[in-house]
């Protein structure tokens, strides 16, 4: 049976939306294109499904439709603030290269749920799913969707048709800062954070020559490497010195889907850490001696 996880042509908008946190930091940094910017970007998505590849080229694409006063920076930095604000997954996006989020998921499993579809074969799933042993195949929590925090005080209950991709968040260092979603639900389960600092003692940090390294040809292979997307993620972190890319490059496996380094870049405070690059290296040297 053909996969079918195409389009819809409707997706439910709050009437909130525009005063939502994330809305009104967006609107504020970027005026009033920056919320239109994310109403075109959520449209193209559930256009094609739930989820979209993104990477620096579809980044210049997607801008260059949206108008010549929009900038590929301009939209590169929203979806930032999207992370940042829980509305888009950032462990997707840094493992597989795809724009998505649980709401995504959830309101585009809620839509198509009359379609045949065998749900084990969705690629890049990250909502739980109940099998179709006389129950919905849709997610469970899609049942009773909890309310966001900006409706606490009220006890209406939610129909998941008028829920809307909301997370509320302190607005400290609204702009440009502050932990992502992500990084908060798994910071009472981290079990290893690596220190602040480097070990003590000799690392097997090598000293590389100052010219890059030949990547091999199965870093490119996107079933399991995700290689544009750590060079791209390590230049956005600073990190730009040869050598530290390249130990970085080696030690990641030319950045291999789901190994250490992602979960490193997700789960760390960046702006708490000086030598990103040394800080990055010493925690992958210690991780792989585990």
């Amino acid at each position: 049976m053909a996969i079918a996880y195409d389009g819809i042509n409707y997706f439910p908008i709050g009437v909130n939306f525009m005063e939502e946190n994330a809305m009104e930091v967006i609107e504020a940094k970027y005026g009033i294109k920056g919320p239109a910017i994310v109403l075109k970007l959520l449209c193209k998505i559930y256009k094609e499904g739930y989820f979209i590849r993104w990477d620096e080229e579809q980044c210049l694409i997607f801008a260059n439709k949206a108008g010549r006063e929009v900038q590929a920076e301009e939209v590169q930095g929203i979806i930032e603030i999207l992370f940042i604000k829980g509305i888009l997954d950032r462990n997707s996006y840094l493992e597989n290269g795809i724009l998505t989020s649980e709401n995504i998921q959830k309101v585009w499993l809620e839509a198509t749920k009359r379609r045949k579809r065998e749900l084990s074969e969705l690629p890049y799933l990250i909502v739980k799913t109940e099998k179709e042993n006389g129950k919905p195949d849709t997610p469970s929590i899609t049942q009773e969707i909890q309310q966001p925090e900006l409706f606490k005080g009220e006890k209406t209950p939610v129909n998941p048709k008028n829920v809307v991709h909301h997370v509320a968040v302190d607005a400290k260092n609204a702009c440009n800062s502050g932990q992502s979603k992500v990084k908060e639900s798994k910071a009472k389960e981290n079990k290893e954070l690596p220190p602040s600092a480097p070990p003590e003692g000799k690392e097997e940090e090598r000293k590389e020559d100052s010219a890059s390294l030949p990547i091999p040809g199965y870093a490119f292979n996107t079933m399991t490497h995700n290689y544009p997307g750590l060079t791209d993620t390590l230049k956005r972190l600073g990190i730009n010195e040869v050598s530290e890319v390249n130990a970085i490059l080696r030690l990641s496996d030319y950045g291999r889907k789901g190994t250490t380094v992602w979960r490193l870049i997700a789960n760390t405070c960046w702006s708490d850490i000086g030598s990103k690059g040394r800080y990055l290296i010493a925690a992958l040297n210690k991780a792989k001696r585990k």
